[in-house]
């Protein structure tokens, strides 16, 4: 009867430390601040004005982002500045862009 007992008691912890799914489904949403394709004077001065995100169940996650920036502002041609970000349920926002042209004005 012990038994039956602890395994009656024990069934609920483990169904509990076992599920570990997350039932957020929904990826963030990245949002590109300021203009999606930028026109920069070579050997100019170059910020870039970043992104934002936002999950519904996480929130702001912009600190998340991951932005990959390749722009040489000292080189004349066509960058391509791409931001990326997943919530803590792993789900992945889709991509965005931003173009900036360096080039002589």
């Amino acid at each position: 009867m012990k038994k039956l007992i602890f395994i009656i008691l024990l069934i609920p912890v483990i169904f509990f430390s076992c599920k570990k799914t997350s039932s957020d489904k929904t990826a963030p949403t990245l949002t590109l601040k300021g203009l999606q394709t930028f026109n920069s004077e070579k050997d100019s001065i170059y910020i870039d004005a970043g992104a934002t995100a936002m999950d519904e169940t996480d929130g702001d996650i912009s600190s998340n982002i991951v932005v990959v920036n390749p722009v040489d502002i000292h080189t004349i041609d066509t960058y391509y500045i791409t931001y990326n970000v997943k919530d803590k349920a792993g789900n992945i926002a889709t991509e965005v862009k931003r173009k900036v042209i360096v080039s002589i004005f």
